[in-house]
């Protein structure tokens, strides 16, 4: 039995449509999910731009989402997302 890929993607804001590096999460993570890949990504928390139950989800398209906490002061946010 052949065993399953894990992959573990961190740093990005949430898997969504948002921005750039988002969009390629997102895509990248979709796709190896539907080939058989077992995904976990670790999302900085933060609030959603659709709306708060888009906060909530825990799992999307095959991926399994974790939030970690972070700092919500501009620049010290993404220097600890990277």
């Amino acid at each position: 039995m052949e065993e399953k890929i894990r992959l573990a993607v961190f740093g990005q804001k949430r898997l969504s449509r948002e921005g750039g590096i988002e969009i390629v999460v997102k895509e990248l993570c979709t796709r190896m999910a539907q080939n058989g890949c077992d995904i976990t990504c670790y999302n900085r928390a933060g609030h959603h731009v659709s709306g708060a139950e888009y906060d909530k989800t825990i799992e999307y398209d095959g991926i399994r989402q974790k939030v970690v906490p972070t700092i919500e002061k501009k620049g010290a946010r993404d220097i600890i997302g990277s």
